[in-house]
């Protein structure tokens, strides 16, 4: 298995497996230039490595995902990647410093909801957290503790009556009674004290705390098959979650469950976007699905790409729909996702995240670092091979 397999997993939710992981430490470390070594560091204890200049140099650096932020007129970007490095830039993605991080567990997502406040999660059950705008980070949550934590939570539960949670609390035990084998995915906090994390399994928990404390959240969504979640993220009011086997759910407020909303597609979806005005599910095979009615009715989107679509963000000004291929596509839509077209980049590269900058920049993650990318047009979309 090659580096681009190693990013293949990651939309494939990942390394699940004791073997898996191991397998994938191991070729991380020497995708990344790393010296081998006889000893295991347990990633759950071990920091990541800073590098000594202040500066890093991100052309060799894996890049799993991206999050920006704005200050005043200053804007923040924030990447993460293999082996717990946590980067941020402050003059849209041209130079970059690292911060510290208390883990070199492999990080894929992440979530603020101010300049300061913000969390990471990834491989191991990790959830890490800063309040310094990602420059320093604390471990809230990990894989030792999800055995402890949310196990506890369904069995106190069941003792007081809730006979019916019996089944959720056997797959948490079989999926963390081989150790912090079970990777979080995707999060999202729509507050500063209320978050979700998912991940493979049918993995979801939250917090109501900050993530001081996260409890478990399987029996709060239609997904009694314990299908793998994806990516999760706040579209217009409503927060959606896009998953395997064609899953998209939307979180019911007043029920304080996520209902199921699929639009009866059979492959996986890796990512959903949108905002007030439409939905689109993006997955395997350049698979995309788009509804305009919260999810009630779908319909197939052409977008021209044969291979997996990776990643999905919006301009700044919700006018321009970007999307990204494991190959190195980068297609677009000015027309609420009813079009895509191509969209040059310097640097093709296997995307594992884009974001929206300042004006009409996008940054554009992957296995060879960071691409800031100027939004031009090139030809009128017309949704044919690209």
């Amino acid at each position: 298995m090659d580096l681009s397999e190693l990013f293949k997993m990651r939309f494939l939710f990942a390394c699940v497996s004791v073997t898996m992981t191991f397998l994938c430490m191991a070729i991380e470390g020497h995708a990344a230039g790393s010296t081998s070594s006889t000893v295991f560091k347990d990633p759950l204890v071990t920091p990541a490595d800073v590098r000594a200049s202040v500066t890093v140099n991100l052309s060799a650096q894996p890049i799993l995902a991206l999050a920006k932020v704005n200050e005043g007129s200053r804007e923040r970007i924030i990447a993460a990647g293999l082996h717990g490095v946590i980067l941020f830039s402050d003059d849209g993605g041209t130079h970059w410093r690292q911060g510290l991080v208390p883990v070199q567990s492999d990080l894929v997502s992440l979530s603020f909801v101010s300049p300061k406040q913000g969390w990471a999660v990834g491989h191991e059950g990790v959830i890490l957290h800063t309040d310094d705008g990602g420059q320093t980070w604390k471990k809230q949550f990990d894989g030792e503790v999800a055995q402890d934590t949310l196990v506890s939570s369904y069995k106190t539960r069941i003792a007081n009556g809730e006979k019916g949670l019996q089944p959720y609390l056997d797959e948490v035990e079989l999926n963390t009674k081989s150790g912090p084998t079970w990777p979080f995915l995707s999060v999202y906090f729509e507050s500063d004290q209320i978050g979700y994390a998912v991940g493979s399994f049918g993995m979801l928990v939250r917090t109501v705390d900050g993530g001081k404390t996260w409890q478990p959240w399987l029996d709060h969504i239609d997904n009694a098959n314990f299908l793998h979640l994806s990516d999760i993220r706040k579209i217009g009011h409503d927060i959606y979650i896009a998953g395997e086997q064609g899953t998209v759910y939307r979180l019911d407020r007043e029920q304080q469950r996520f209902i199921a909303i699929s639009p009866g597609y059979k492959g996986s979806f890796f990512h959903i976007v949108g905002n007030e005005r439409f939905l689109l599910a993006i997955g395997l095979n350049g698979t995309a699905f788009r509804s305009v009615d919260g999810g009630q009715k779908w319909e197939a989107v052409n977008t021209g790409v044969r291979t997996n679509l990776t990643s999905a963000a919006l301009s700044v000004d919700d006018k321009v729909v970007v999307l990204t291929g494991e190959s190195g596509q980068v297609i677009y839509s000015t027309d609420d996702a009813r079009t895509f077209g191509p969209l040059h980049v310097d640097k093709p590269m296997l995307f594992a995240d884009v974001v929206a900058g300042s004006g009409d920049w996008f940054v554009f993650a992957g296995y060879q670092g960071i691409e800031r990318k100027k939004f031009r047009p090139v030809q009128n979309l017309t949704g044919g091979k690209v």
